[in-house]
């Protein structure tokens, strides 16, 4: 995603739960605004670092019979050198999909690998030292989670809250997560994940920039990637079918000390440099040596030994 595409998700008013009067309230700017804004908080070739929820895999849908309803939320803050948490519309407001109906052991189907839910946005400062994204996602136990007025009701606290400054991320996640576990009436859900990530500095590699993480709990699995917004180049989604192979190649050269990741969902997928992914282990990453960039230039074949979905990343140096 380039900075325009971001700019055009971050002062979307129609997203899930937004209304006139709540974008008024949380200060949403225009696109050409937020553009500039985006831009702003870029270094030279460095973007801004998106972070993005690529995938869910419900381990347990905790129903006895039939497939559970599964939905999703997220709040996110910066914390920076000192200390001190902020948020801002242009750092990600909170998100969330409606139930999806899923079982056990499988993928959820509703998330795009092309187009991914956006949960946070790094500034390219010395300033951040942390993003802190409280991930929540749930079994509907009872009539369908309205996740739209659940929302609203996490942007009116949202607006609510000191905007940079705060002692603590908490002071903004949790009052936003209990407007919006409150309106949601979750206490009669099934808890599969309700955790926060932390993502750090870091040093060089900047919050883990062209890798993928991931949250692990006994219910499900959770898998997100952080981009940086110029230089991450995306190969694929591919589609591969038991016996297909496929190449994924990125255009732009291939230099050493840049990181390559690999993320596979569905069938095990056979892949020469990163080895089999499975759904045990659906992703890889390497930070590539002078030899391995060389092998890069003209992608990788990956071969489908069940029907899958790959996606593949590749961040540059520095």
């Amino acid at each position: 995603m380039n900075l325009d595409e971001l700019a055009k998700r971050l002062s979307d008013t129609t997203r899930i739960g937004m209304t006139a009067e709540l974008a008024e309230k949380l200060r949403m700017k225009p696109e050409d605004v937020v553009r500039g804004q985006l831009m702003a908080i870029s270094d030279g070739e460095k973007g801004p670092l998106g972070v993005y929820l690529l995938a869910l895999y419900v381990v347990d849908d905790t129903d006895v019979f039939g497939d559970g309803e599964i939905y999703w939320w997220s709040v996110a803050a910066l914390v920076d050198k000192q200390g001190s948490a902020s948020w801002s519309p242009v750092s990600g407001l909170p998100a969330g999909a409606p139930p999806h109906k899923c079982g056990s052991l499988e993928w959820m189907t509703n998330f795009s690998l092309k187009d991914p839910p956006l949960l946070a946005v790094i500034p390219a400062d010395d300033e951040t030292a942390a993003c802190v994204v409280r991930l929540a996602v749930y079994d509907d136990d009872k009539k369908p989670a309205n996740v739209g007025v659940a929302l609203a009701a996490g942007y009116a606290a949202l607006a609510d809250c000191k905007r940079e400054g705060l002692p603590y991320p908490a002071q903004i996640i949790t009052p936003v997560a209990d407007a919006i576990f409150k309106s949601l009436d979750a206490r009669e859900d099934d808890v599969l994940i309700d955790e926060d990530i932390t993502i750090r500095k870091g040093g060089p590699l900047r919050f883990n920039a062209g890798f993928i993480g991931t949250v692990v709990t006994a219910k499900a699995h959770a898998y997100y990637v952080v981009k940086d917004e110029r230089t991450t180049e995306v190969a694929g989604p591919v589609v591969l079918r038991k016996g297909e192979v496929s190449r994924l190649a990125f255009a732009s050269d291939i230099e050493s000390g840049g990181r390559v990741s690999i993320f596979a969902r569905g069938g095990d997928v056979e892949c020469p440099l990163f080895g089999t992914l499975t759904t045990d282990r659906p992703f890889a990453g390497k930070v590539l040596d002078a030899a391995l960039a060389r092998s890069l230039q003209g992608g990788f074949d990956v071969t489908g030994r069940g029907a899958a979905k790959i996606v593949a990343f590749y961040t540059p140096p520095g």
